[in-house]
């Protein structure tokens, strides 16, 4: 069960990573790149349950895990964890590009 919910929060860290970067390119603000992140965390932590569907796992070819003794609202935060750790790594990596003037420079700047 332990892996299972290791690749679920290292997804949930592509996904914060994409939809920060996104609201990035597309407001050029930290505040709404961030606010898309925690509306995507409330979404997850109101709509998504808080199991994991072990049918699609023996679907797949998979064993059934054993029973896990975390709480929905525990998953439910480990994967928000992810989605916010994500989207920490894309604005350091936006920083740093601000850094070093690649984020200001319009695209195509050298095309004549």
């Amino acid at each position: 069960m332990l892996k299972i919910l290791i690749i679920e929060i290292l997804l949930s860290a592509v996904l914060g990573a994409i939809l920060y970067r996104l609201v990035w390119a597309l407001t050029r603000s930290k505040v709404a790149s961030w606010a898309g992140v925690l509306i995507a965390s409330a979404i997850i932590m109101i709509f998504v349950p808080g199991h994991i569907d072990e049918t699609l796992i023996v679907e797949y070819g998979g064993k059934l895990p054993v029973t896990h003794d975390l709480s929905p609202l525990t998953v439910n935060l480990l994967r928000c964890l992810g989605l916010v750790a994500g989207a920490g790594l894309a604005s350091l990596a936006v920083a740093v590009r601000k850094k070093m003037g690649l984020e200001d420079k319009p695209p195509y700047d050298d095309f004549p």
